[in-house]
């Protein structure tokens, strides 16, 4: 036996005693190192993950165990997107960014004297200038006006601000009924011209005559409007001026459109009406083949009326008429009355009586302020005393029939407000009451359907709705 070694007989065993353990080899002491860190290292970790295995499954045991949550890959975008504060909304509506400015026009203020104003800068006033001029064509505007102008907000307040900031719309009434927009955007100024929203009630109104369809209708509260497109509406089949008899009468179903801030300027459209005259009742309907561009039917579909409008306008009453001697008011002497005198407010809308080209716009002797209309070549009409011309009405240009061409006046040889109308047939003077022109149109078969539904329709009103 070794010297180092001692031999224990009873047990069996061998002890080495201290100190010899420099005489193992030294290759064996490192092998039994490696071993033993080699088994430690191995022992945490299992060790380790089965305290947190345990800990988890104590920790679930105690309450109601939760469904798993699906586990969702996130790309690089996503990531970016979670780590990035969501960014904040910009306003729908663009406008909520802009500082409306509202100029009221000054006389003979031109528009880039409006821009002026407001420190547009030259090359900008020149541009909304010329954009507006395409759909204007006059650089002028009406005294009075008002113009809406629409700046872009700086980002930063600047503490000496003489602009309000960038221009970028611009905007005024083109009449009662219709606005007018100009708004910068990406590739230009884009023009609108708006329709003005309105509301709109249906009423009934009726009335029995006795001696005229006009001072009985007055009397009974009617709109002298109503009369008048009452009047023209059946005027190829009545004469109401002559033919009314004592016991005649007549319903009328219309319409009242009124824009906000405008109610005393509603307008008033008669939708359908019956008058019995003599015993025969005529029903007139109004029906739309076109948006905008209606007609009146009677219950066959035959239009009811012709190539000319009877009348130039809605009027109050007729003053005089055709006639081969009258005793002029101003001259105090009888001469002959060519045409027809229609009286009617200053400023009331008088329309083209048929399709035709202006021959004549301007002033013409006692006539006054005139226009003359040709129409074909039998066909001339004479419009006299206006107060003023509708806007682009000049000799060489095209109107339409029930265009307005301008407004009742008292310019001239006349004694008040009221349209001088005179019609010429081969050059010669003819009473424009007592011509009779053919048919214009019937309902189409394609939409007749559509028209008896509308006819029904406005009939039912007529019978129930309740009077004004």
């Amino acid at each position: 036996m070794h010297p180092g070694t001692k031999s224990d007989r009873s047990t069996g065993n061998i002890f080495i005693k201290p100190g010899c353990g420099r005489f193992l080899p030294r290759s064996l002491n490192f092998f039994v190192w490696l071993w033993i860190i080699t088994f430690l290292s191995a022992l945490l970790p299992h060790e380790v993950r089965g305290a947190k295995q345990k800990t988890v499954r104590k920790d679930t045991s105690k309450g109601k165990s939760a469904p798993a949550s699906p586990v969702r890959k996130l790309t690089e975008a996503a990531v970016h997107k979670t780590l990035l504060p969501p960014p904040i909304p910009s306003p729908v509506d663009p406008l909520e960014k802009r500082e409306h400015v509202m100029h009221r026009v000054r006389a003979g203020e031109t528009l880039s004297q409006v821009l002026a104003r407001y420190y547009v800068p030259d090359a900008e006033k020149q541009f909304w200038a010329r954009s507006i001029m395409r759909n204007m064509g006059s650089p002028v505007l009406a005294a009075g006006k008002e113009v809406h102008l629409y700046f872009a907000k700086p980002a930063f307040k600047r503490p000496s601000r003489v602009a309000p900031g960038t221009l970028k719309a611009i905007e005024f009434d083109q009449s009662d009924a219709f606005t007018l927009t100009w708004e910068k955007g990406i590739r230009g100024i884009l023009f609108q011209k708006r329709e003005k929203p309105y509301d709109v009630e249906l009423k009934t109104v009726s009335a029995s005559l006795e001696n005229s369809l006009f001072e009985d209708g007055l009397k009974a509260g009617i709109q002298p409007v109503l009369l008048s497109q009452l009047a023209e509406i059946f005027t190829w089949d009545v004469d109401l001026e002559k033919d009314i008899r004592a016991g005649d009468s007549f319903k009328i179903l219309y319409e009242q459109r009124s824009r906000k801030g405008q109610e005393t300027k509603a307008a008033l459209r008669i939708l359908a009406a019956e008058l019995i005259n003599a015993g025969q009742k005529l029903t007139a309907i109004y029906f739309e083949k076109d948006k905008g561009q209606g007609n009146y039917y009677n219950l066959q579909g035959r239009s009811l009326a012709r190539s000319f409008l009877r009348f130039p306008l809605e009027f109050t009453a007729i003053t005089s008429h055709f006639t081969e001697s009258r005793f002029h008011p101003i001259l105090r002497t009888n001469l002959p009355h060519p045409g027809v005198d229609f009286a009617a407010q200053r400023g009331t809308p008088i329309h083209a009586v048929g399709d035709g080209i202006v021959a004549e716009a301007g002033w013409n002797g006692a006539y006054g302020k005139a226009i003359d209309l040709k129409h074909d070549a039998t066909y001339t009409s004479r419009y006299a005393h206006m107060d003023s011309f509708a806007d682009g009405i000049h000799p060489g240009i095209a109107v339409t029939k029930g265009q307005v061409i301008g407004y009742v006046g008292s310019t001239g040889r006349a004694t008040g407000p009221h349209l001088h109308f005179e019609l010429y047939k081969d050059q010669q003077y003819i009473n424009p009451l007592s011509v009779d022109f053919p048919a214009d149109e019937i309902i189409e078969p394609a939409l007749q359907k559509m028209f008896e539904n509308q006819m029904r329709t406005y009939l039912v009103e007529l019978t129930s709705a309740p009077q004004s």
